[in-house]
């Protein structure tokens, strides 16, 4: 007999944040919602208020109207604490349409790595920001991944390389 749900252990993803349900999402998906939980976990207590939620909505893509945000928060938040866990964050996400990622999305989370503005990102840029989320990169790592989206073998990936790597993964 166990004593209850399993938690779910995602790499990149804080055991302190208690995942218990993936609510239907992929393991990129997740952490794409811890990064943005992260942002705005400024106590890092693992808790983020009505207003950050709203911001790492934003960070997301999603800009509910009023309406919307209070109706999704009802259903995540029935006792209306305005404050909400990484488990309520990601059942809050499953009430939006994640199915495709707009282009506009794609530039913005392009331009986060792209500290330069040289329209490629680089090792030492990919790892400065995920560093800077609390990930736990060296810089070998960092260059893996690079690699991995950088299909001419520049040592840079472009944002056309950037684009179809993450639709591949979608």
């Amino acid at each position: 007999m166990s004593g209850g749900p399993e938690m779910v252990h995602i790499e990149g993803i804080p055991a302190s944040y208690q995942l218990y349900d993936r609510c239907g999402f992929r393991d990129s998906e997740l952490r794409d919602f811890c990064w943005a939980f992260k942002l705005y976990d400024i106590l890092e207590d693992g808790i983020i208020d009505a207003r950050q939620v709203r911001m790492a909505l934003k960070w997301l893509g999603e800009e509910p109207n009023d309406k919307q945000m209070l109706s999704v928060m009802n259903e995540v938040d029935p006792h209306a604490k305005g404050i909400m866990d990484f488990q309520r964050f990601v059942r809050l996400m499953s009430k939006f349409d994640r199915s495709m990622i707009t282009e506009d999305e794609l530039v913005n989370a392009f331009k986060i790595f792209d500290k330069d503005k040289s329209g490629t990102i680089d090792a030492i840029e990919l790892q400065d920001v995920l560093v800077k989320l609390g990930f736990t990169v060296t810089p070998l790592e960092a260059e893996e991944m690079i690699q991995a989206a950088d299909e001419d073998k520049s040592g840079e990936c472009e944002y056309t390389e950037f684009v179809r790597k993450i639709i591949e993964n979608q």
